[in-house]
């Protein structure tokens, strides 16, 4: 499993290199990102392109990937900038069409690897035709955006109602790496459904690509980062290692018990 974590601070990149993160986001997307998830309380970056050179000179080793905004009409002039700064990884969120995967495809010209992050209904429905595209590298399905843009009363649906399973078909019978939503610290017991469960669908559905989620960044505390952030990653790591192998009964059982612990979420959102 690839880890990722967003920050645009040198010093915490460094921590992440030494902990075994493998890669540094640095995330620029800010176009219409604040009106379409005001007062869902998501996290709204304040990174700037200018945090790339900053970033690259403590992450030599790793790779950088940068979010940029939706195609807009100076996006030749964003994703030239990336790439000359030290981008290894550019990723395109919010499109709704073949045009804006085109374009964007077009506009990095082999330059770097591309990922695009699927979050839109729209872009669902073009998953088939995207993973037949040549330079497709990577493709992440955003579980905020999408249940923005579906109406859903909660994230997880997609693995509720079997939609995400058929995403992992899609992208799986390309050979596509792919992954979905963020991952939380697996020492977090306050978080309402078990993150145990949700490496154990990442397994079962073959993801290998995965963001250190909203608790990571909520926790960092700069004086204990390196030894805390070190820790989280080498659960995560010896969690893939040890169930990887098991039977795909587990997988199933694992799956129902997400489900359940969805379920009860939603039921108790409701009485609310």
């Amino acid at each position: 499993m690839l880890l990722s974590l967003i920050t645009n601070d040198p010093d915490i990149a460094n921590y992440a290199e030494a902990a075994g993160i493998d890669r540094i986001m640095i995330d620029l997307e800010v176009k219409g990102k604040n009106i379409r998830q005001s007062g869902k309380n998501l996290f709204l970056s304040d990174h700037t392109i200018g945090d790339l050179p900053a970033i690259k000179a403590f992450f030599k080793e790793k790779s950088l990937f940068v979010r940029i905004n939706p195609i807009h009409q100076q996006s030749k002039e964003e994703i030239d900038a990336v790439i000359r700064m030290g981008a290894d990884i550019v990723m395109l969120p919010f499109f709704r069409s073949m045009d804006e995967v085109e374009t964007f495809l077009e506009l990095t010209n082999g330059a770097v690897r591309n990922s695009l992050l699927v979050e839109t209904k729209e872009a669902t429905e073009l998953l088939p035709q995207i993973v037949d595209l040549k330079d497709v590298h990577e493709v992440h399905i955003g579980f905020n955006d999408l249940s923005i843009s579906f109406g859903y009363r909660t994230i997880f649906e997609p693995i509720r109602n079997g939609s995400l399973e058929e995403y992992a078909q899609i992208v799986n019978h390309k050979k596509i790496p792919w992954g979905f939503g963020g991952l939380a610290k697996l020492s977090d017991s306050a978080l309402p459904i078990d993150p145990q469960l949700i490496l154990f669908e990442q397994l079962r559905l073959n993801a290998s690509v995965g963001w250190l989620g909203r608790s990571f960044r909520d926790s960092l505390d700069r004086d204990r980062i390196g030894s805390s952030l070190r820790e989280e990653v080498s659960l995560i790591r010896t969690f893939f290692r040890d169930h990887a192998p098991a039977p795909k009964e587990l997988f199933d059982l694992k799956h129902a018990e997400l489900i359940e612990q969805i379920d009860r979420m939603i039921s108790e959102a409701h009485s609310k």
